[in-house]
């Protein structure tokens, strides 16, 4: 099996760029047929990720964070020419929730094993569309895509305002962003029928996990084929600060002000225009098109962690 590492040398603040070369001599004959790539600029390793399908790797494996898996994933996807690889990652980032929907072990070298090892399982993507500067944008994603209250967080946390990794930052970034505190009236469909309500966030998900162990969608899960659809209507601060807490522990569903559903197909436009982040990238404002590809991608994995 021929292997391409796209390593994201700035991920976790500059960790990937000494982890990465003692993983692979700590690891021995298992990182013989790994090559490595390293990203040289934002978007460099989707340009990466493209080559790779075009070489014709059998895997690809994003070494960094969930930002990187992102881009990974764009560059093979929307490489046309070449067989998709199967996919693997490596998580040494900022975010990586995406990991933790698997069975790849607990420490560092266990996850590299489960990334350059053939078990594969198939898991669903997301694709949205977008307009950007009057054209078309499409993206696909693996994790979440949200709007509102989630994408302000992910600008204050992007900005290094408190910090650019650990929990911790991330936690004072949603602090920070209580400050523009604002609610949006989407208005849409959902599987084709029509959709209106005022949020403060919403997200589309295909992962439990997001912004440093937020288990932000608990029955969401990647091998699914449709998304899990949570959302939070306006309330005021101390009960938005009470769904944060309970996030963590996946706790927040029992809130009366916190909605979900379960779709295939999504469309929202808002007023005010909303951000959007997908995968912890800020990617442009409403309106957004979103439909599920099931079953579009293999990744590696032993299976998908079992929901207690």
């Amino acid at each position: 099996m021929r292997i391409a590492a796209i390593v994201n040398p700035v991920s976790g603040w500059g960790t990937a760029r000494k982890q990465w070369p003692a993983l692979l001599q700590s690891a021995g004959p298992s990182a013989s047929a790994v090559e490595t790539f390293w990203s040289e600029y934002a978007g460099h390793s989707e340009v990466l990720a493209a080559s790779a399908r075009r070489s014709g790797y059998d895997r690809v494996v994003a070494v960094g964070g969930d930002g990187t898996l992102f881009e990974v994933l764009n560059g093979l996807w929307w490489e046309q020419r070449g067989e998709m690889p199967s996919v693997g990652m490596v998580p040494i980032g900022t975010g990586c929730d995406y990991i933790r929907n698997f069975e790849v072990g607990g420490g560092i070298m266990d996850r590299f094993r489960a990334a350059v090892s053939p078990p594969a399982i198939r898991v669903s993507l997301g694709r949205f569309s977008i307009q950007n500067a009057g054209k078309v944008r499409q993206r696909v994603f693996a994790m979440v895509l949200g709007l509102g209250f989630d994408a302000e967080v992910v600008r204050l946390f992007r900005s290094g305002r408190f910090g650019r990794t650990g929990w911790h930052a991330y936690a004072l970034s949603t602090l920070g962003a209580f400050s523009r505190l604002n609610s949006h009236n989407l208005s849409g469909s959902i599987n084709g029928s029509s959709f209106h309500t005022s949020v403060l966030s919403f997200g589309t998900a295909l992962g439990c996990w997001f912004g440093k162990r937020i288990e932000i969608a608990p029955p969401a899960s990647p091998i699914r084929n449709e998304f899990e659809l949570v959302w939070t209507e306006p309330v005021g601060f101390s009960k938005v600060i009470l769904l944060v807490f309970l996030a963590y522990f996946g706790a927040h569903y029992r809130l009366p002000w916190v909605k979900n559903a379960h779709a295939s197909s999504v469309f929202l436009d808002s007023s005010p225009p909303a951000w959007i982040e997908a995968d912890g990238e800020l990617i442009g404002k409403t309106p957004v098109e979103i439909e599920i590809m099931p079953e579009a991608l293999s990744f590696a994995a032993n299976g998908v962690k079992k929901k207690p």
